[in-house]
């Protein structure tokens, strides 16, 4: 191996950059946050009995990573802090081995090492190290096979290939049972390894036979789960595909392909200097790009509905919650230079920047050296052939569970696999094409995405500690678990804590576990939670609300001050005593 490709110290840099926003966001709050309550339950129960038990809202088969979650458990005593360490722990090893694969793809250290922190440094991938969701294991089980599999095809001797592509198709194999969607590694990037090394028979003949073995633990798994009660199953292809599905999903398609250009802007917005080579044909190109998002954003501000189309173009908890909080500051007497309206539309306004600057690039001169080094092993159709396959599968797998489920395939964390992709490609293609070093301003806009992602982690878990707070005093006063509405993780909790499993109609084993909840009718001034119906043991009579006038506002006991970065600085959770619902 060339002496560049071992030095470790910047991967090791970094590794470092997760724990370092650990501390710096101090993420601990004893109760759930978004759906890693339920993973975070099987292994508290896994760690109690032995036993791989699910709770009616897992479609992630979640395999070993429960099993590190319980180990932890039993190491540290149970604690949603101690169980949530594990991905922190999985985060660092991701970051680490991703600068590495950036390097074995043709990067230098530089461009590398800043394509790793644009990742894991993002807003979307950075909050979820902090909880025991499934997407942080996924993606390191695909980086883990990414590697693996480049070092087979950089191998120097027939040995080393085949001991690297058996271990990619094994590990991958074992690594998918925490989330499925990441055995695309041994069904797909393998086999596309072996097509690269089919002139070696004794790589192939092993390639395959460890291929084999991989794909019955993939079939076995998937066997065993399928039987496994409250389970929330998914079909591969959906059962019914017209043109308002294809209409729905083209839509949240082109909010997806937006995100993931979000992901990827402080790498776009460097291909500004390739307009040095300015010519007629860029200037026609890059006009025509323009136009092409002038006229739909015209015409989306003329029927109301730009604000469907702004950055973050599908969001998630964890971001749209710190845009939304700059608009409270106005209310607070606070004058901010820019609101987050704005904010979203100058965010936007440089996505399609970046986006027509790529595609202007495409048709200038290379302004700098091929940078690409011939001895990195891997050449660009070799790396096509390496990745093209997986990310044509991996988007129609995310394709078909938007036609199959078009209500709960808004979340962005979906891309991830896809955004290290693409910030890989870009970067390699800017050191081939523009300079052989990826410019410090993308340090400083890596840097602003940073910061963006640790204040919106801060505060969210800022706000959950508050909620534990508030819950804390009414559970002191006799009032029991199921009598107490919000948040919602802590209702699905209870709801499991009381009879095992969330009441989700997609369960079907064992027949007849769910159970259609009556509706109920509230006042017009309070709106009952969406939640309600899958946690039928809750007979709330509290709401905890971030609003003083929600349901009459009725102060059951003193509110729960909570601290956070972004102003209002001091904010006030409300224990709100519910009325009583109407007849019928």
């Amino acid at each position: 191996m060339p002496a560049k490709q071992k030095n470790y110290l910047p991967a090791i840099a970094c590794a470092l950059a997760p724990i370092f926003s650990y501390f710096v966001v101090r993420p601990y709050a004893e109760i759930g946050i978004d759906d890693d309550w339920g993973y975070i339950k099987t292994a508290q129960v896994l760690a109690q009995t032995g036993h791989l038990v699910y709770n009616g809202w897992e479609a992630a088969m979640l395999g070993w990573q429960a099993y590190f979650g319980a180990l932890l458990i039993k190491l540290f005593g149970f604690s949603f802090t101690a169980v949530r360490f594990s991905t922190v722990m999985e985060a660092m090893v991701t970051a680490f081995l991703l600068q590495r694969v950036c390097i074995r793809a043709g990067l230098n250290s530089w461009n590398a090492t800043l394509v790793t922190f644009t990742f894991v440094l993002s807003p979307v991938f950075l909050p979820l190290s902090f909880t025991f969701m499934s997407d942080v294991p996924g993606v390191f089980v695909i980086i883990v096979c990414l590697h693996m599999c480049l070092r087979a095809v950089q191998a120097e001797n027939e040995r080393s290939a085949m001991i690297w592509i058996c271990l990619a198709a094994l590990a991958n194999a074992v690594g998918g049972t925490a989330r499925q969607i990441a055995w695309l590694g041994v069904l797909v990037m393998v086999p596309s390894t072996l097509w690269l090394l089919r002139r070696s028979r004794r790589v192939l003949l092993a390639g395959c036979i460890s291929w084999i073995v991989a794909a019955g633990i993939v079939a076995a798994a998937i066997h065993w789960f399928a039987h496994q009660p409250y389970i929330l199953p998914q079909a591969l292809l959906p059962a019914r595909v017209g043109l308002r599905e294809v209409a729905s999903a083209a839509r949240i398609g082109l909010r997806y392909a937006g995100d993931l250009a979000l992901l990827a802007l402080p790498v776009l917005l460097m291909f500004a200097p390739s307009l040095r080579s300015w010519n007629r044909r860029m200037a026609a190109v890059f006009a025509a790009g323009l136009l092409c998002f002038a006229v739909p954003g015209v015409a989306l501000i003329h029927a109301g509905k730009l604000q469907m189309w702004v950055a973050p173009f599908l969001g998630d908890y964890m971001t749209t919650s710190t845009l939304a909080r700059l608009n409270v500051l106005t209310a607070h007497g606070t004058h901010l230079p820019v609101s987050s309206d704005v904010l979203q539309i100058l965010l936007t306004g440089a996505v399609v920047l970046g986006i027509v600057l790529l595609v202007t690039s495409f048709f200038a001169s290379a302004t700098g050296p091929v940078a690409i080094q011939e001895d990195s092993g891997i050449s660009w159709q070799n790396l096509g052939i390496l990745l093209g396959p997986f990310s044509l599968a991996y988007i129609a797998l995310l394709t078909s569970m938007v036609l199959q489920n078009q209500v709960f395939a808004f979340f962005n964390r979906y891309l991830l696999p896809l955004a290290i992709i693409l910030v890989l490609v870009l970067a390699r293609y800017y050191q081939q094409r523009v300079h052989a070093h990826l410019p410090v301003f993308c340090a400083f806009l890596v840097g602003i995405f940073a910061v963006f992602g640790i204040v919106a982690t801060h505060d969210m878990f800022a706000l959950y500690r508050g909620y534990v707070s508030a819950i804390d005093q009414v559970l002191s006063s006799g009032v029991p678990a199921t009598a107490i509405e919000g948040p919602w993780e802590f209702e699905t909790w209870t709801e499991t804590e009381a009879l095992g499993y969330a009441n989700d109609p997609r369960i079907r084993t064992p027949s007849g576990a769910y159970v259609p909840q009556p509706a109920h009718a509230y006042p017009s001034d309070c709106k009952p939670e969406w939640i309600l119906p899958w946690v039928p043991a809750l007979k709330p009579a509290y709401r905890l609300s971030l609003d003083r006038s929600e349901c009459g506002g009725q102060l059951a006991f003193p509110p729960t001050m909570y601290r956070t970065w972004v102003g209002p600085h001091t904010n006030w959770i409300y224990t709100i005593r519910l009325p009583s619902p109407l007849p019928g």
